[in-house]
């Protein structure tokens, strides 16, 4: 058993396909980076980080790579108004071209990243403002009533012929039924000749209450069944008068 990973590079050349394959049991303790981000997120919340703790990734080459943690401790932030308390973890990734390659991410006490930065990089991301749900929602909550900034959200009208996605799906669902209706006409000839005949009827009479009409009018749905035709032109030549 084995991983085959599909790698699509897109340059000005062009587009460059490549594979690799890898033998699952090289891939104990494997983790994605949506994984890796779920650990941190959990690490973070429990304010710990297990000794040592290595896990297996893919590196910028497609090259399996270690990954390890290490905690950076708590410390005080200010985000926008307000001094929170967040914590670090150090992430160090080797690769197999003997580089390495440092990040330092700091979380908020619900989990929430705070800020995200290489080592060596001038770049660094880091969160502007406090997110609604901080500690279960509560204390970012009080803050928000406290300072009357409690968001409202505005309903808007859904015009759902001005929605691409809506306007297609209506389009698929109108031709489904459209097929399906068809079919069963075809497979139902009786039904042709039961409106054709009622609709002849009714513009001979022209009545004022067409339900009304219909209802005092019915066919005779058993005979109808036994033999569909030769009740239909019977119950029209009843009623021509």
């Amino acid at each position: 058993d084995q991983l085959v990973l599909n790698r699509i590079i897109s340059e000005k050349e062009g587009v460059k396909t490549q594979t690799h394959t890898f033998p699952l049991s090289s891939l104990k303790g494997f983790v994605s980076e949506a994984s890796n981000l779920m650990i941190l997120r959990i690490l973070a919340r429990q304010k710990s980080v297990p000794e040592n703790m290595t896990f297996l990734l893919f590196d910028a080459d497609t090259a399996l790579s270690k990954s390890v943690y290490r905690a950076l401790g708590c410390k005080k932030q200010m985000i926008g108004e307000e001094l929170v308390d967040i914590f670090g973890i150090e992430r160090t990734v080797s690769s197999s071209k003997d580089s390495s390659g440092t990040w330092h991410c700091y979380f908020l006490p619900d989990g929430h990243l705070e800020s995200r930065v290489q080592l060596g990089s001038t770049v660094i991301m880091k969160l502007q403002h406090l997110p609604f749900l901080l500690d279960g929602g509560l204390k970012t909550l009080t803050l928000y009533m406290e300072k009357d900034q409690t968001p409202v959200f505005e309903k808007k009208p859904l015009i759902w012929e001005e929605d691409m996605e809506l306007y297609s799906k209506f389009l698929d669902r109108k031709e489904e039924l459209k097929a399906d209706y068809s079919s069963y006409i075809r497979q139902h000839p009786e039904i042709k000749a039961l409106l054709g005949d009622f609709l002849q009827f009714l513009l001979l009479r022209k009545p004022q209450d067409v339900f009304s009409f219909a209802s005092l009018h019915p066919l005779p749905l058993k005979v109808l069944q036994e033999n569909p035709l030769k009740t239909l032109k019977t119950f029209h030549r009843n009623n021509k008068h």
